[in-house]
C-alpha cells in the first residue's frame, strides 16, 4: 500500500531526522507499507494544537499497532525544524509513520497545500455530499483508506466541499476530512466518539459551546432524520467552523446565531494560543 502523495512545498521536507530538499520529494516514489498520518495548520510561523495532533498520533499508532520509536518531544522538534528551515509563515503541515517492508519504520513531514474557505463560504456555506461508507477505525488517522478514495472521487466529480459518511445502519458518521455538527433551536448535536475521528476541531468546539452555555448532545443521529435540524456545520483542521447550506438535496439555515457565536468563539481562542504560543 502506498502513502497519500501530497506534494510537498517550499525548500524542505523532514525524513526520519534528515532535513532533505523538496526536489529529492517530488521526483520519487514515496515509501510504501501501512501507516498514520496528521495534518497541522500552522500561522506565523506557530502550529495550532501541536501537543494534541502529536497525542493523537500515538493514539493512531497504538490502534494500527505500528511501532512508534519516536519521543513526542523528537516529533516536536522535528516539526519546529521543518518550519524554520522553510522560513514558513502559514499553511499545513502533513506528517507521517510510513511501515517499509524493508526499511521499517519511516517518519516523513512536510509542508503541503492547503485550502482555507472564503468569505463566501462562510458567509453562504457550503454544499456537501452524503456516500454510504464508514471507516471500521474511526479512531484512526490510518492512509489510503478506500473509503476516503470514494470520497475524494465525489467530491471532484460532484464539485462539492465535503462528503458525509453513513453508515450501513443508517447512522451518520463523519466527512471524509471533518466532523460534522448540527443544530436545533440553541443546542447542537453530533455524532458519538465511537463513530467518529476524535478531531482536534470537534473536541475544542464542544468544550468552547458547553463553556458558554449551548448545549451540546452527543448521540446517535439517523440519517433519515436530519430534515428535523435547522442548521449545520463541519469542523476540521483547515476549516475551523465552516457553514453548510445544503446535505445533497436538503437546505439548511446559514445564519444561525449559534454557529456565528462558535465561529467568533474560536477565532478569539485560536488567536489567543497563537499569541501565547512558544517552542519551549
Amino acid at each position: 500500500m502506498e502513502t497519500m502523495m501530497e506534494p510537498a512545498l517550499l525548500n524542505y521536507f523532514i525524513y526520519n531526522d534528515e532535513l532533505k530538499d523538496t526536489c529529492d520529494f517530488n521526483s520519487r516514489f514515496i515509501e510504501k507499507g501501512p501507516g498514520i498520518y496528521e495534518v497541522i495548520r500552522f500561522q506565523d510561523g506557530k502550529p495550532l494544537f501541536l501537543d494534541e495532533h502529536i497525542r493523537r498520533f500515538f493514539q493512531s499508532a497504538k490502534y494500527e499497532k505500528l511501532p512508534l520509536e519516536l519521543t513526542e518531544e523528537q516529533i516536536r522538534e522535528r516539526i519546529k525544524t521543518l518550519i524554520i528551515s522553510n522560513r514558513a509563515k502559514q499553511g499545513n503541515i502533513f506528517f507521517e509513520l510510513t511501515i517499509n517492508p524493508e526499511k521499517g519504520p519511516v517518519f516523513t513531514a512536510w509542508v503541503m497545500p492547503s485550502y482555507y474557505p472564503s468569505k463566501e463560504e462562510l458567509t453562504n456555506g457550503v454544499v456537501i455530499k452524503t456516500m454510504t461508507g464508514a471507516r471500521k477505525k474511526p479512531h484512526s488517522k490510518r492512509i489510503n483508506l478506500p473509503v476516503r478514495k470514494t470520497a475524494d472521487k465525489i467530491i471532484q466529480g460532484e464539485h462539492v466541499a465535503e462528503v458525509l459518511m453513513i453508515s450501513d445502519s443508517g447512522l451518520v458518521t463523519e466527512g471524509s476530512r471533518s466532523n460534522i455538527f448540527f443544530v436545533k433551536d440553541t443546542a447542537l448535536y453530533t455524532p458519538p466518539l465511537k463513530l467518529v475521528l476524535p478531531g482536534i476541531t470537534r473536541s475544542v468546539i464542544i468544550r468552547l459551546a458547553r463553556e458558554n452555555g449551548i448545549k451540546v448532545f452527543e448521540e446517535d443521529i439517523r440519517f433519515d432524520h436530519i430534515q428535523r435540524f435547522d442548521s449545520c456545520f463541519l469542523t476540521s483542521t483547515s476549516r475551523d467552523v465552516l457553514p453548510v447550506r445544503q446535505i445533497d438535496k436538503l437546505r439548511y439555515s446559514v445564519s444561525s446565531p449559534v454557529i456565528r457565536k462558535l465561529i467568533s468563539l474560536f477565532e478569539d481562542m485560536a488567536f489567543e494560543y497563537f499569541l501565547n504560543f512558544s517552542w519551549d
